[in-house]
């Protein structure tokens, strides 16, 4: 491994710098990603919920399009 790392130029320290960088990018993919399923799970119980208090998903439709225009 010595000679491999010797031979592309890379020392070892530079080879833990990117091991390091590349885990930590990793990390942070799968922090967004974690973040992003709970908003959507949670957008789903409010979706839930809202059906359940309106009495279907067409009450709930109703009752959307009229807070969105007003009428």
């Amino acid at each position: 491994m010595k000679n491999t790392l010797q031979k592309q130029g890379l020392g070892l320290g530079e080879l833990d710098q990117a091991a390091i960088g590349e885990g930590v990018s990793q990390a942070g993919v799968g922090v967004i990603l974690a973040l992003a399923t709970l908003i959507g799970l949670w957008g789903i119980a409010c979706l839930i919920g809202g059906m359940s208090s309106m009495g279907g998903i067409m009450e709930l439709g109703r009752g959307w399009l009229t807070a969105v225009t007003g009428m």
